[in-house]
């Protein structure tokens, strides 16, 4: 796989419970790659941050077929183990802190545009939470062969973004 980016669309969360990028996804790439950066909220308490894909219908996959795999090590503790199945959304990749803390992330998308395979993915991320540091590495899937378009990030529990920027390119 080559390393040539192209910019496709950005989106801010800024007072807001989720933070959709619609109309990211088309047929002329097999690979995406998303980075997310400066999450933070507003709940006053960390919450796991989660991930949805969007239809062509511009509307969030809610089926219960996320499947995820998640490494968090933590720097005061040992690593954790976390693994779902059969879920409405893909979480346990990372976790959102309130200020000054925050939460960064790099995903690869694959085949999303694709009505005959699934909708796989990769993620890495580096959190902060009340001073202790969170490294994520984790893969998922959504088993259905859906044609995905576009992504939804969100709180496992709601709560509100005060910041984040979520940018998509297509990989070349």
């Amino acid at each position: 796989m080559s390393t040539n980016l192209q910019f496709i669309k950005s989106a801010s969360a800024t007072g807001a419970t989720s933070i959709s990028v619609t109309d990211c996804f088309t047929s002329n790439y097999d690979v995406y790659a998303i980075t997310l950066s400066g999450f933070e909220n507003s709940s006053g308490s960390p919450s796991q941050l989660s991930l949805r894909f969007i239809d062509n219908s511009d509307s969030p996959i809610t089926n219960a077929q996320y499947d995820t795999a998640v490494l968090n090590g933590r720097s005061d503790s040992s690593f954790v183990e976390y693994n779902n199945t059969n879920q409405t959304d893909s979480e346990f990749f990372g976790q959102v802190d309130y200020p000054p803390e925050s939460t960064s992330a790099y995903l690869n998308i694959f085949n999303p545009n694709s009505t005959s395979s699934y909708t796989f993915f990769n993620v890495q991320t580096s959190s902060a939470v009340s001073g202790v540091l969170y490294g994520y590495k984790g893969i998922g899937v959504l088993t259905e062969t859906t044609e995905v378009t576009g992504i939804q990030f969100l709180g496992h529990t709601t709560y509100t973004f005060d910041e984040g920027v979520v940018s998509v390119y297509g990989v070349k």
